[in-house]
């Protein structure tokens, strides 16, 4: 347990900023509240809302407070507990999307609310682990809640090779789904390998001219692919958007289609159920890259480039 004035390294932005500007500093540790939960991160992740979020593109939809530490995924070790705390004790290893607008997980120690914390997986290492939470999160209420996803459906998944459709692929194949991808024409054989049944290269082949009829899209790109997707979807079908919301004109022309966007939260029950798929091995993570904690910048450079495949986790250390 950390005492009051305990410094950690961390990812700390003074403001919205570029990559370069982005650097590793000494922060204070945090401190366990009553309900709150301190974990030793031994794992984290890069996500596009990472690199979206610190340009000051979601300045509107996620406000916070400067100086801020990003970050939204990590697996670690419980370091202490506060007072109301019943679930977890020091030393469990966790899993967790923290709040976005709360201080993140690009850092030696996170505090997070005992219920947006789950147990890990017992089958798989910490940076498995990191890798899971918020495309699990976002996969699982995009086609399942707001997807309304059945079995039988015939669903497209953009961007099937990254994180997100790494995920979607397999949730959606799980549930019995009829499932499409979109990627690159190098990425096929490995969207081929998470259970997709058709893999569509975005580069040579303009998906609305040879879709037809989807109960479900999941758009995970936004602007011109949102736009597109529209006229693949049968009457009733549901067009989910996670990237950028639902374009109101659009959404016009197409009165006898379902828009929604999804803003997703801390869910404990779903990391809870992924727990459980994990260990049987219905579900499996793909970690396409690991960094040490002091070459974070170079991480997100990879992401930013868009080539990576599979998840990329930094390595923070026990």
């Amino acid at each position: 347990m950390a005492s009051v004035g305990a410094t950690m390294k961390a990812l700390q932005i003074d403001g919205y900023c570029d990559r370069a500007s982005a650097k590793l500093r000494e922060v204070e540790r945090p401190v366990a509240d009553a309900t709150g939960v301190v974990c030793k991160v031994v794992a984290t992740s890069i996500n596009p809302l990472d690199w979206l979020f610190r340009n000051g593109v979601l300045a509107d939809l996620i406000p916070v407070q400067f100086p801020h530490i990003i970050g939204w995924d990590f697996s670690g070790v419980v370091d202490s507990v506060g007072e109301s705390v019943t679930d977890f004790k020091v030393g469990d290893k966790v899993y967790c999307r923290p709040e976005v607008a709360r201080n993140g997980s690009h850092a030696e120690y996170i505090l997070v609310p005992e219920d947006h914390l789950a147990h890990m997986p017992k089958t798989i290492s910490f940076s498995d682990a990191a890798s899971v939470p918020i495309a699990s999160i976002t996969a699982w209420q995009a086609l399942y809640e707001l997807g309304e996803l059945r079995e039988g459906d015939k669903v497209l998944i953009h961007a099937g090779a990254g994180s997100l459709g790494i995920m979607a692929i397999q949730l959606a194949k799980l549930k019995g789904a009829h499932v499409t991808a979109t990627a690159s024409a190098e990425k096929h054989p490995f969207v081929k390998s998470l259970g997709a049944d058709v893999v569509i290269d975005y580069r040579t082949t303009a998906f609305e001219e040879v879709l037809r009829d989807l109960d479900v899209v999941l758009d995970t790109v936004g602007g011109p692919t949102q736009a597109r997707s529209w006229q693949t979807l049968k009457e009733g079908g549901r067009l989910v958007a996670v990237n950028e919301p639902i374009n109101a004109s659009k959404a016009a022309e197409h009165p006898n289609v379902i828009g929604r966007f999804l803003s997703i939260k801390p869910n404990k029950e779903i990391l809870t159920q992924m727990s459980t798929l994990l260990d049987q091995g219905k579900i499996r993570t793909v970690v396409g890259y690991e960094f040490p904690f002091r070459d974070i910048e170079e991480a997100f450079a990879l992401s930013e480039s868009k080539k990576a495949q599979g998840k990329i986790v930094i390595q923070v250390g026990l």
